[in-house]
């Protein structure tokens, strides 16, 4: 192999390199709202069952306290998905991708 060809592999291994990372922290990104969204939904199933289940007391208080929390969890994960999916584009359109 000549110098010129060793350069022109190493370069397109470089890319290659950059996509894979790249595609990997997509995948992480959605995985991680993914886990927003679990945790909001377990926030209220636990919500329903202390509302539905215990009639009185103050369980029914914290039934009530975790539906917003709920959403301001859904929320925050919605927000985090899209300010991390637009710098991992703009780190694309840097990278050349």
């Amino acid at each position: 192999m000549t110098g010129e060809t060793k350069e022109v592999v190493a370069d397109r291994r470089n890319v290659d390199t950059f996509k894979l990372a790249v595609h990997r922290t997509e995948l992480a990104n959605r995985r991680t709202l993914m886990a927003y969204f679990r945790t909001a939904i377990g926030l209220t199933a636990a919500s329903i069952a202390l509302l539905k289940l215990l009639e009185d007391g103050w369980l029914t208080y914290l039934g009530w306290a975790l539906l917003p929390i709920a959403l301001i969890c859904l929320l925050i994960g919605v927000d985090d998905y899209h300010r991390v999916k637009k710098s991992i584009n703009d780190e694309k359109r840097d990278g050349g991708l």
